[in-house]
């Protein structure tokens, strides 16, 4: 209908609809179109259309639903919902559910989609329309495996139709793209992200050939929401920044006031708190008045974080109980959320509050089983114990719940866990001057370093480091202590923390002083009791590291029980995917088996990860006789914690000193149901892998 050079013509978001519309409709924009310029802001082209719509008998479904499209992307609610009152069209009934699932009333939305979905005789661009809404209800509630699928059943429908025609595809490919979006959000956290980022990549090529600036803009979002997940801030600020000019450009406020909400989050990662709390309000302001609670809800509650990230936790609470006042309107599930409250309170000595919601949070999870609420509610009550001082009631109870978060592939959890745990060994140490709680703190600080190196935690890096080596000082280990403090200070060039950087140099300049080890006691800094350190590690918000509550599958591509001789007890593969055993276990095994000596050597369990190819290979060595080696193609927190749960699970059997291939049913049955346990049924037992390395 227009010179394709030319930038005469109705916006793509609209021009798609017109060769599906009504012969007389067509004639009419085909005149008009001279008026308007394809990057035209869609409130002009609304303006038209409903000037447009009481001239026409009988509008045709598509320009209904055109017109409904374009008072959704506008976030023009109030007309949408006028218009969906006053006419019974379809068009407008299925941007209406679009605009229930964004006031969070998706139970309703489900079964107002159903209905349409199942009418005879529907349109197939309206059937995957409804088949997304659907999808999208239940990612709101949650219920991840419905989601799965309705978009599954989604895209094999507009697979398996009938050879669509030209003036069908560019609207089935607008619907498809809205429904990868979802696919995303729902993958977000469990695919990997090199993955993740090829998808985003095919949709927004297919976003620039359908020319559709709000498609564009969403992908330029979800990019800059992966951005941010993997550490690249400035990437996920650039892409941030080329999705607002899209969506300044055409008018839709809520996906504008979304990505600015990331712009907010990257300010809270830079310490830019007070920047992050002027978009909070700003984005809070815009999602009250289009009446979108859940995003409303979101804002206020991140406001709240804001308060946590400043001391304010009275003033957090109150944010907390505000949010999730509204959740509980929208009949949301929002229990990790209570369970951050309960939290708080205990923070706060807010006891009988904490106890009330401590109470019905164990209530609900007897109604609705929940292993990632059971293991928060377990640290929440050894949380309590160590502030009554019952350090071993409390010790036992973090134990279960760290079990329970590695299980899960809760990085976030079982790093709070076990930072509360390092604070535990201290605060017994202080009080008992037990050389082996020093160990254990020493261990822990080990295993949560790598949680903090992945989420670009400088702060919280250079917090340990210097625990560590006045940890190290104490036992008066000089060489381990100067290590530390210089890894500290090397953080410290980046993070520009003139006063830590001064403490810094003032430690390394005491050891460097040092005529023998036994001098370090007499330093105040190595003497002082660790209660200051504890309130320091508490103050910097440790306790609240936060992400979004999403299922992690923690899976890596092949695992070996090693023994020390170098031959695997039991090994496993990913199933459902080519894995070349020559590639994985070939040329690396060798390699694994001379580092194994070095690491029994020491005679205690140690981490070790090396790179091979595109592989990361995780190594936990323990001093039993055997090893637990992950090949993956990413190392990761949550992947090193199971392989150590494993390990540790391991180290509780009788491993045979002497072993030439043979494994008991016992032991291989035990193995067997312990990796399950950990990582599903995706890894299976392969004997090939065994079988190969005895002919080498």
């Amino acid at each position: 209908m227009k010179d394709k050079k030319s930038k005469v013509g109705f916006p793509k978001e609209f021009a798609i609809y017109i060769p599906k519309m009504s012969s007389e409709e067509q004639n009419i924009l085909k005149n008009q179109e001279k008026s308007f310029q394809i990057d035209d802001s869609l409130v002009k082209v609304r303006d038209y259309v409903i000037d447009l719509f009481p001239n026409l008998p009988k509008p045709s479904d598509f320009l209904v639903f055109a017109l409904g499209k374009i008072l959704f992307f506008n976030s023009d609610y109030d007309t949408l919902d006028a218009l969906e009152e006053e006419f019974s069209y379809q068009g407008f009934a299925l941007w209406k559910i679009r605009l229930l699932l964004r006031r969070g009333l998706s139970e309703e939305a489900i079964k107002k989609a159903s209905v349409i979905y199942n009418k005879e005789g529907i349109r197939l661009c309206f059937k995957l329309h409804s088949l997304r809404s659907i999808a999208n209800g239940y990612l709101n509630l949650g219920n991840h495996e419905q989601c799965k699928i309705y978009l599954n059943e989604l895209f094999e429908d507009s697979l398996t139709s009938p050879k669509l025609s030209a003036e069908d595809k560019p609207i089935i490919n607008d619907i498809l793209l809205e429904a990868h979006k979802d696919n995303f959000i729902l993958n977000r956290f469990s695919d990997e992200k090199i993955k993740l980022e090829n998808k985003i990549s095919v949709a927004l090529q297919i976003a620039t050939d359908l020319g559709e600036r709000n498609h564009l803009g969403s992908f330029y979002y979800l990019m800059a929401l992966l951005q941010r997940d993997s550490g690249k801030i400035d990437d996920s600020i650039k892409y941030s920044n080329k999705a607002i000019a899209l969506f300044k450009e055409t008018g839709n406020e809520s996906l504008l006031s979304a990505t600015k909400g990331n712009l907010g989050t990257i300010c809270v990662i830079q310490g830019k708190l007070d920047e992050a709390e002027s978009i909070y309000l700003e984005i809070l302001e815009t999602f009250r008045n289009l009446e979108e609670n859940r995003f409303t809800a979101l804002s206020i509650k991140s406001l709240g974080n804001i308060d946590i990230e400043r001391g304010n936790y009275e003033e957090a609470i109150e944010k907390y109980q505000e949010a999730l006042n509204i959740v509980e309107k929208l009949n949301l599930k929002e229990t990790y959320q209570y369970c951050i409250l309960t939290e708080l309170y205990l923070q706060t000595g807010r006891v009988s509050d904490f106890e009330i919601l401590i109470k019905n949070l164990e209530e609900e999870i007897r109604g609705s089983p929940s292993s990632i609420i059971e293991a928060y509610i377990l640290f929440l009550k050894g949380l309590n114990n160590v502030k009554k001082l019952n350090f071993g009631k409390a010790s036992e109870l973090f134990s279960k719940a760290l079990r329970m978060a590695d299980r899960q592939g809760r990085g976030e959890l079982s790093a709070k866990i076990l930072m509360n745990t390092l604070l535990l060994n201290i605060n017994k140490y202080d009080v008992e001057k037990n050389i082996d709680e020093l160990d254990l703190a020493i261990h822990n600080i080990s295993h949560i370093l790598p949680y903090f190196i992945e989420s670009k935690l400088i702060k919280e890096q250079v917090a340990l480091r210097l625990l560590e080596g006045k940890i190290f000082a104490i036992k008066q280990d000089y060489s381990n202590s100067f290590n530390s403090l210089q890894k500290a200070r090397d953080l410290l060039q980046h993070h520009k923390n003139k006063h830590l950087m001064k403490m810094v140099d003032r430690y390394l300049e005491d050891l460097s002083s040092l005529e023998n080890r036994e001098e370090l006691s007499s330093y105040e800094w190595v003497n002082e009791p660790f209660r200051t350190d504890v309130y320091n590690l508490e103050d910097i918000g440790l306790r609240y590291m936060q992400k979004p509550h999403v299922q992690i599958e923690i899976a890596p591509l092949a695992l070996i029980i090693l023994h020390r001789s170098g031959i695997p007890l039991r090994s496993f593969v990913i199933s459902k995917r080519t894995v070349k055993d020559q590639l994985l276990f070939g040329g690396f095994i060798v390699a694994i088996r001379d580092m194994l000596s070095e690491l029994f050597e020491k005679q205690k369990s140690q981490v070790l990860v090396i790179t091979y190819g595109n592989y990361k290979i995780i190594i936990e060595a323990h001093p039993k006789g055997f090893s637990s080696v992950a090949i993956s193609a990413h190392d990761s927190f949550s992947l090193r914690r199971k392989i150590h749960q494993l390990t540790d699970k391991m180290s509780k059997t009788e491993i045979p000193k002497q072993y030439y291939g043979d494994l008991s049913l016992e032991l291989s049955t035990y193995i067997d149901k312990e990796v399950e346990l950990l990582f599903g049924p995706k890894l299976v037992y392969s004997d090939i892998i065994q079988t190969n390395f005895k002919e080498q």
